[in-house]
């Protein structure tokens, strides 16, 4: 399974306990007027990047020296637009001890 990425941010301080991957995923419905991050809410943006978990994962390993105390976050746009991709994601790095948060309006549900 592959999700739609946005971007990452290897090195977060601020969207969950530690230092974190922050994964932004593309597609949002909200438009909200002070949105941080609206040019993620276009849901097949071209600049969309498409990994699968363990291509984030190999990512995540990479820096994995300075994730102590830390882990991963997902967020987006709106992370629960994509569900399916984010319960794999959190499983398979939480069958390997890593932290998650996820960072959501909660709107899809």
């Amino acid at each position: 399974m592959t999700g739609r990425i946005h971007s990452i941010e290897t090195m977060g301080t601020v969207d969950g306990p530690g230092m974190r991957m922050v994964v932004f995923l593309q597609g949002c419905p909200m438009r909200c007027a002070y949105c941080h991050n609206p040019d993620t809410w276009n849901e097949t943006s071209d600049d969309a990047k498409f990994m699968t978990v363990e291509e984030l994962w190999d990512q995540y390993e990479r820096n994995r020296q300075f994730y102590t105390n830390g882990g991963i976050t997902v967020t987006g746009g709106e992370a629960l637009m994509q569900i399916d991709f984010v319960t794999e994601l959190f499983t398979y790095f939480r069958e390997r001890n890593v932290h998650t948060c996820l960072d959501t309006s909660g709107i899809c549900f």
